[in-house]
């Protein structure tokens, strides 16, 4: 029996509430007044609740797939653990015809009715089902004018350079609707990603710019940092937006040496080559592992090996080789030294067809020194206000126009000096006193990669 509002005593009802941060802001639409108005109209109808189910900061325009307590909330429809769902009004619910159905569909095949507290509606009826789709259009509609609006604002900022939120990288500040660095934390980021670049190593970075900044950053931090855009210059997607910190060049090859990342076994033990092994045919990285055999003598001994994942996990590689370990050392100790020269002579080739590389630290530091120069001018009264702030304007721009060339303008030709240094002289006498660790550190310095070929045919490449 029901009610005289139409619900079933001590029916089972699931009680949902959502807000987006933007409407919970500007309308007071809180997840707590949600709340209230619901548990104070379930006390009143006699109804059970089974459940308080909140998307907080989720805007209604979102799959149902991406809102994790409707999801949670279906789930419990499908188990039969509901039977009413309640929400406040229409709009906490949707504003999307076509994922308003979708969900529909999940509660008409499990007999679960919903309702709003505070608007009347009735999906039983052509005419109430009219009303509900004329609702759901015209809130989506609302919607959809309010993203647009809010677009136009944002991409009108972002073509004057300014930042559409508050929220900065660790390194800069907003001054003026502009993201400038932040003197306070400036050389402590410009030390740790000086020090990564040296020394690839996060801890090594952070304990770096702990010794000479006194600022420990965090794991976590250091390594968010590492993939922002904003440290080359580019933010919310605008090249030039904010001054950089290191080149896009460098960004490009943090990037590269975080997939390179090493991680660590269970038992500790040291993969020489983990991570800079790839497969000639599928392109995937090698696999390590260790085998267990038996020699001559009958005693048993373990050594590690490399093969492709695509040929033992997804069995869609044609590359059978399995590789040892110290045969991959032994030929690179006995034929890096004629690698390394093909790949100078190779560079050099490049270097004599190419243009000379435009050198913008160089660029960049006349035109610090003239602003440094136009400074003393105005201090020393030789020039006005007026001069002084048209030339630095116009130098401003000049700095400004040069980040955003810098950017987009080609990576520089590599050079071979680095590794010339590293392969010096008697390098295998050094190598040989080398501890794993430091053996591995070696190699992932020296090598950007070594391809395995079904021939056993090994190629190797250089980071210059």
């Amino acid at each position: 029996m029901k009610t005289e509002k139409g619900i079933v005593p001590a029916a089972r009802a699931a009680l949902y509430m959502r807000v987006s941060t933007e409407e919970q802001a500007i309308h007071g639409l809180s997840i707590e007044t949600q709340r209230e108005a619901l548990d104070a109209w379930a006390g009143e109808s006699g109804v059970q609740v089974a459940g308080h189910y909140v998307d907080a900061g989720i805007s209604a325009r979102k799959p149902a797939s991406k809102r994790p307590e409707l999801q949670r909330l279906l789930g419990d429809v499908r188990s039969g653990k509901i039977d009413l769902i309640v929400f406040t009004k229409l709009d906490r619910w949707f504003r999307n015809i076509s994922e308003y159905y979708k969900v529909q569909e999940i509660l008409e095949q499990s007999g679960v009715d919903w309702r709003t507290i505070h608007e009347d509606y009735d999906t039983s009826t052509a005419s109430g089902r009219l009303k509900i789709n004329i609702m759901l259009s015209v809130a989506q509609d609302e919607a959809d004018r309010t993203s647009e609006r809010i677009r136009a604002v944002f991409n009108s900022k972002k073509e004057r350079q300014e930042p559409c939120t508050g929220r900065v990288p660790t390194g800069y500040k907003i001054e003026g609707k502009k993201v400038v660095k932040d003197p306070e934390m400036e050389e402590a980021v410009a030390c740790f990603f000086e020090s990564f670049l040296d020394m690839r190593s996060i801890e090594k970075a952070r304990r770096a710019v702990e010794a000479r900044c006194g600022i420990l950053f965090t794991y976590y931090l250091s390594r968010l940092m590492l993939t922002k855009e904003a440290y080359y210059g580019r933010f919310e997607g605008v090249d030039g937006m904010c001054p950089a910190y290191i080149t896009k060049a460098q960004y490009d090859e943090i990037c590269s040496n975080r997939r390179r990342a090493e991680r660590k076994t269970d038992n500790d033990r040291i993969y020489l080559f983990a991570g800079i092994i790839f497969c000639s045919e599928c392109g995937r990285r090698y696999g390590a592992h260790t085998n267990v055999y038996q020699v001559k003598s009958g005693e048993w001994r373990d050594g590690i090996a490399y093969n492709c994942r695509g040929r033992y996990n997804n069995g869609d590689c044609a590359n059978k080789v399995n590789i040892q370990e110290c045969t991959i050392e032994k030929y690179l100790l006995q034929n890096v030294d004629e690698e390394l020269r093909r790949f100078t002579c190779d560079l050099e080739q490049i270097a004599a067809a190419s243009r000379p590389v435009r050198n913008f630290q160089e660029e960049r530091a006349k035109l610090k020194k003239k602003l440094s120069r136009l400074k003393d001018l105005y201090v020393d009264a030789i020039i006005d206000l007026e001069l002084y702030r048209k030339d630095y304007e116009a130098l401003k721009s000049q700095l400004d126009a040069l980040a955003i060339e810098e950017h987009s303008a080609p990576p520089a030709i590599p050079c071979a000096d680095r590794l010339l240094a590293i392969f010096c002289d008697g390098w295998r006498d050094m190598y040989a006193e080398l501890s794993c660790g430091d053996k591995r550190a070696f190699w992932r310095t020296a090598l950007d990669r070594i391809v395995v070929h079904p021939t056993r045919q090994i190629t190797v490449f250089f980071r210059p």
